[in-house]
């Protein structure tokens, strides 16, 4: 009986630590950049869950940003359960509340680079094969 009982909580250990080593994987907080043939753009991802994109001539984000005259929030949201791993990047417009998400999934090539494909119409691409996608690298 003791020898079951040190079986199964050395399997309880083993189980908790494998699950912290792979939500370390996950862990998407910080500054990417991505680089191409058609420019660089950068994510930053904050523990409050508000994130900033940036391109060469533009910064889209934060918990208050304005574009065309109108005040928006940009948040995110990560559902890692699912394959791919979903990413949902939602602006909200301040004054009304309305909200447009953009659909993603991203895969953790390794704990600083990362996949990222972008949906269309709304609708979330479902494998890397057939959507566009871009390469980010952590930088902080």
């Amino acid at each position: 009986m003791k020898k079951l009982i040190i079986i199964l909580l050395i399997t309880a250990f083993q189980t908790s630590f494998s699950q912290n080593e792979n939500k370390s994987e996950f862990e998407i907080i910080g500054k990417w950049k991505s680089e191409d043939h058609s420019g660089f753009g950068y994510f930053t991802f904050k523990k409050d869950g508000s994130t900033i994109i940036e391109t060469e001539d533009r910064i889209l984000g934060g918990e208050n940003f304005e574009q065309n005259g109108m005040k928006f929030s940009l948040e995110y949201k990560i559902v890692s359960e699912k394959k791919p791993i979903e990413l949902d990047l939602t602006f909200t417009e301040l004054k009304s509340g309305r909200k447009l998400v953009w659909p993603c999934i991203i895969k953790f090539n390794n704990k600083n680079e990362i996949l990222l494909a972008r949906g269309t119409d709304g609708k979330r691409p479902n494998n890397f094969i057939t959507s566009d996608y871009a390469i980010f690298k952590r930088i902080e």
